[in-house]
């Protein structure tokens, strides 16, 4: 045996044992490069820690965020007519009562409304009527304290059955001597109106019974 195989294994030479050193590390460097490039590849990202599998999903709780910002739907079907025709004689509206149903509702300031049948088709309906109790010499309130006592003196006549139909669309408004010079003339006659926003055709009253 030569210098060269003496004190290798198995009598391997010195050029052939550096040889086979060379590519064994080649070799682990290879696989280190493919191991590297396969966390950086489609299935994760390398050094990035992959996403807790705990929390809101295990929990059964939504893991979107929801858009506050987003319109209520109502579903709510287009109202048929466009614009409803009024088949009757209006009436002056110190004479409505409570419960009138009005075909047609341009403002809560008209003069006048057309009264129809509750199971006809109509856009309004009075759902209250009364007599502030404020004397005749009472000094005007104003309008945010009438607004609060006119609201508190309607909202116990609302059906709810009825307003859960119609949800965030239903309207309820307001009307009373809302100026200075009304009130020092003694009106003290409040009309709450109900309607839909959309101003849907409706049916029905909106009138607790």
């Amino acid at each position: 045996m030569d210098d060269e195989t003496r004190g290798t294994p198995e009598g391997l030479s010195r050029r052939g044992w550096g040889v086979l050193v060379g590519v064994t590390v080649a070799v682990v460097f290879v696989l280190v490069a493919v191991l590297a490039l396969a966390a950086g590849g489609p299935g994760g990202k390398a050094g990035v820690a992959a996403p807790a599998t705990t929390g809101a999903a295990d929990a059964g709780l939504p893991t979107h965020t929801p858009d506050v910002y987003a319109a209520p739907r109502l579903g709510l079907p287009p109202r048929p007519t466009p614009t409803p025709v009024v088949t009757g004689p209006a009436q002056p509206v110190d004479t409505l009562q409570a419960g009138d149903c009005l075909q047609v509702y341009p403002s809560k300031t008209a003069d006048a409304y057309p009264v129809v049948d509750c199971a006809s088709s109509h856009i309004a309906q009075v759902l209250w009527r009364g007599q502030l109790p404020q004397p005749a010499g009472a000094s005007f309130p104003g309008t945010p304290s009438l607004d609060t006592q006119v609201s508190d003196l309607c909202e116990p006549h609302l059906n709810w059955h009825w307003v859960a139909v119609w949800n965030e669309d239903v309207q309820v408004d307001l009307r009373y001597p809302d100026t200075s010079d009304q009130w020092a003339s003694g009106s003290r006659s409040y009309y709450c109106f109900v309607y839909t926003f959309s101003r849907h055709e409706l049916t029905g009253s909106a009138v607790a019974g």
